[in-house]
């Protein structure tokens, strides 16, 4: 008899602790697969704001393009364009590279570049829009915006290990100067290579081979590679405008610093203007490659504010840009690293 018991509280422990273990396995799974939502777009009720400063855009409505002309005097307010996206065909976008779509959870933007989708007057493969103005004194600014790389995006063997530009702040450059510089100043690609889906962002000024700028390079400053197919993530970034050093840009991912945190800041400095001239905001695929399928990328929301606060409705502490760091906890606790390095000696 006490051997049956003794066999029964063992299977209870046996059976509790599995409970617990699958328990702790789900509760995980389920850490791993809530989505991130920093709160942003719920704070603005409307879906499109425009006016001095702010900018936001949930795509319940397709963007309309306004031309420089028509917006002339409007420069504190942000206007959209076409430019970037392939020839229009029937006065809409070719291919139907510019759609929204409501899939019951949220209204988006998706931009679609097809094989062949070459644009002849600009070069490269582009399914862009393009976001110009609404800073005109060029202040500080904050942005957000939510992306997804759909399940379906699928590359050819060749363009494995090729980056693809989805987000890029450029230069303007005015008509009948010389082209001096290659590129954005601020650019977000995505790269898949290695077996690995990465999201990085390169800074800085590139220049021209045979122009004044020759030599100057922009480095890559952040590189995430955990990057899932299917998922939504939200970036966000810190702009201070600046043809010197003085400049920099930070930025988040999901809500955790993706240019590195150095117990200070997570700001990068370096010259992030080419003259006086508001960068243009480019968001959608860009490329200098053709691929035989169709790839999307996704947008559920754009924003753009002058401050932390405009953005987020709190004041920029420590612990609302960067959270709880985890990392210094210990240095709380100033006996604990005296007492492993005096066990060190004494071994």
């Amino acid at each position: 008899m006490k051997n049956t018991n003794i066999i029964l509280i063992i299977l209870i422990i046996f059976n509790s602790s599995c409970i617990k273990s699958q328990d702790d396995d789900k509760n995980k799974q389920d850490l791993i697969e809530e989505e991130y939502y920093s709160g942003v777009n719920k704070r603005f009720e409307k879906s499109f704001i425009n006016r001095n400063g702010l900018f936001f855009d949930d795509f319940e409505i397709l963007p309309t393009h306004i031309g420089p002309k028509r917006h002339e005097g409007r420069e504190k307010l942000t206007r959209y364009s076409y430019h970037s996206v392939v020839e229009k065909e029937n006065r809409g976008p070719k291919n139907n590279s510019v759609q929204l779509i409501d899939d019951n959870k949220t209204n988006y933007i998706s931009l679609k570049l097809s094989p062949k989708q070459l644009h002849k007057k600009i070069n490269g493969y582009r399914s862009e829009l393009t976001i110009h103005n609404g800073n005109p004194e060029l202040e500080e600014e904050w942005y957000e915006w939510r992306f997804m790389i759909p399940e379906e995006y699928e590359l050819d063997e060749e363009n494995i290990g090729r980056e693809v530009s989805i987000v890029q702040y450029h230069y303007v450059r005015p008509k009948g100067e010389e082209r001096v510089l290659k590129g954005p100043t601020i650019n977000f690609t995505y790269l898949e290579q290695y077996g690995k889906n990465m999201l990085l962002l390169r800074y800085g000024i590139k220049g021209q081979d045979h122009a004044k700028y020759k030599g100057f390079d922009w480095k890559v400053v952040a590189l995430d590679d955990t990057i899932e197919k299917g998922k939504w993530y939200t970036l966000r970034v810190n702009i201070k405008w600046s043809l010197t050093n003085q400049g920099y840009i930070a930025s988040w991912l999901n809500g955790k610093p993706f240019t590195v945190f150095n117990g200070v800041d997570n700001k990068v400095y370096g010259a992030n203007l080419y003259n006086n001239i508001e960068n243009t905001f480019k968001f959608g695929y860009y490329r200098y490659w053709d691929n035989s399928k169709p790839t999307s990328i996704y947008f559920d929301y754009i924003v753009k504010t002058r401050t932390f606060e405009d953005l987020t409705g709190e004041s920029p502490s420590m612990e609302a840009l960067y959270g709880v760091q985890q990392d210094y906890q210990y240095l709380n606790d100033k006996d604990k690293p005296l007492r492993e390095i005096k066990e060190r000696q004494q071994n």
